[in-house]
């Protein structure tokens, strides 16, 4: 039977503000979950409800850890 491991880094948790740099643009949200695991934090990919999206954009959009920064609320 097999063993259920631990992971090994910490996600950045749901409800967290962060924002990224899109082109010339600053985009701003808060994460939702995790859409896909990667090996750290930085290579796992996030969906982020953006708080300025533009009509025809998403309202859920993916980034890696790599690309997002936490930003105060």
């Amino acid at each position: 039977m097999a063993t259920k491991k631990s992971p090994s880094f910490k996600t950045i948790p749901a409800g967290t503000t962060v924002s990224w740099h899109y082109r010339s643009a600053i985009g701003h949200g808060t994460v939702t979950g995790v859409h896909k695991r990667g090996t750290t934090a930085a290579n796992t990919m996030y969906s982020i409800k953006e708080h300025d999206h533009h009509p025809g954009e998403p309202a859920v959009v993916f980034h890696s850890g790599k690309a997002l920064t936490r930003t105060a609320k």
